[in-house]
């Protein structure tokens, strides 16, 4: 069926956006500029933190948008009637990015069940919200959720078939039984192919024990210049421009926030990962040796690494880059795909319309691309 190829959304962006001094001021005149220019370029969707995404319905006119939602957060009924709003003004384009939370984010909302714990709230969340969605008015009295009957006529607007799709991932072993029952699309960020493997497999034979097959999908940023030799240039010149200071606090802020304790204590059997460690530890940035991991493939810095250690330090792959020629990466993603049964690649990269336009014009025409899906509806 060939590949679905997503972008990012985030007020926060620019040359090096994790650095304050070369960010772009956060506007909704610039949301709404990027997702235009990616409906225009023709990307199935885009993984939006942004808060104001409902405001760029009008900018788009294929584009799906997937949401990050903590579970539980805000009341099931609240959530589904917001996926039907939000499908009544865009024709049904919205995703859900279920994303199960660090302790320290969840407190600040009020919400401090054990992460195990939260797995199995979201199971009943999720089934709940597209109850809800597709107008089920009945009461509920659940193990975590009660609701009473819903009397007011429900939102006009088509409704996606069989409910607004979920996505997510999780690879603990309750992550792992919860996106069996729970997802339906599993994501990963981009890690070692070997380790990538591994958590898809388990992924994949919890889904079948349950009669289901999921799609994987992986999130990555990319780095596309005319030769490797360029795009390594930037990727080197991105990095010369970030403080080792900056990082260093960074990671060890989230270190303790994942429950590995702190930078001074934090060690790793893998010899290139504890240079990374050893060099922010001792003031300084890790080198490209120290971040190349695989031919093409470094772990870096993103704006999703303002919640999780930098350079991939507790082996998250969450700045994880892909970074090359248009042949290079086009090679890259075409080969990882066919070796870990990949259907879906979520990218950013920076500035995001810039390095959108390029990967579009430049790689999609390389690459086997799903051909455009509206979505299956029924109405209210």
């Amino acid at each position: 069926m060939g590949l679905r190829i997503m972008w990012y959304i985030n007020g926060a962006d620019g040359d090096v956006p994790w650095q304050p001094e070369h960010r772009v001021p956060p506007s909704l005149s610039h949301l709404r500029s990027l997702a235009h220019a990616l409906d225009q370029l023709g990307y199935y969707g885009a993984l939006s933190t942004a808060r104001e995404t409902i405001a760029l319905i009008g900018d788009t006119e294929r584009l799906r948008f997937m949401i990050p939602e903590y579970p539980g957060v805000k009341p099931p009924a609240l959530l589904a009637e917001e996926a039907q709003v939000f499908d009544h003004y865009s024709g049904g384009r919205l995703i859900f990015n279920q994303v199960n939370g660090a302790d320290p984010v969840l407190a600040r909302y009020g919400r401090f069940a054990p992460k195990a714990q939260r797995y199995k709230i979201s199971e009943e969340y999720w089934k709940l919200v597209r109850s809800l969605y597709l107008d089920n008015a009945d009461a509920v009295d659940g193990e975590h959720f009660r609701l009473g009957p819903r009397y007011k006529p429900p939102i006009a607007g088509p409704r996606q078939r069989g409910g607004v799709p979920v996505w997510g991932t999780g690879a603990s072993p309750e992550g792992i039984a919860h996106a069996a029952e729970v997802l339906d699309v599993y994501l990963s960020f981009l890690a070692e192919p070997a380790l990538l493997a591994n958590t898809f497999g388990a992924m994949r034979e919890a889904a079948a024990h349950n009669g289901r097959t999921i799609p994987a999908g992986v999130l990555a940023s990319v780095i596309v210049r005319d030769t490797d030799d360029d795009a390594w240039a930037h990727f080197e010149w991105q990095l010369s421009h970030t403080d080792p200071a900056e990082m260093a606090r960074l990671a060890d802020r989230n270190l303790r926030s994942f429950g590995f304790g702190p930078l001074a204590e934090m060690s790793s059997g893998d010899a290139q990962v504890q240079s990374r460690i050893e060099a922010l530890r001792s003031g300084r940035l890790p080198t490209r040796a120290d971040l190349e991991f695989a031919p093409g493939l470094a772990a870096g810095l993103t704006t999703w690494t303002s919640g999780e250690p930098p350079f991939d330090i507790a082996g998250k792959g969450s700045g994880n880059y892909l970074i090359g020629s248009p042949e290079t990466v086009a090679k890259l993603i075409t080969e990882l795909s066919a070796e870990l049964g990949i259907d879906t690649w979520i990218l950013s990269g920076w500035p995001l319309a810039a390095e959108a336009e390029r990967f579009a014009r430049q790689v999609i025409p390389l690459l086997d691309v799903r051909s455009y899906e509206p979505p299956a509806l029924e109405l209210a």
